[in-house]
């Protein structure tokens, strides 16, 4: 019984920690995102105002 309850262990450690870099990964994104899509709306308003 023990090794399988390490071996149930291992596994969920394992995804658990791909679960949290798939979803840093996504944050990251959707950051450089939102910040790329904001600063070019600003640029462009910006520059309709000069």
């Amino acid at each position: 019984m023990s090794d399988a309850n390490a071996e149930q262990f291992q596994g969920f450690s394992d995804n658990h920690y791909q679960h949290g870099m798939h979803t840093l990964a996504w944050i990251s994104l959707w950051t450089i995102i939102v910040l790329g899509v904001g600063a070019g709306l600003f640029g462009f308003f910006y520059g309709l105002s000069q």
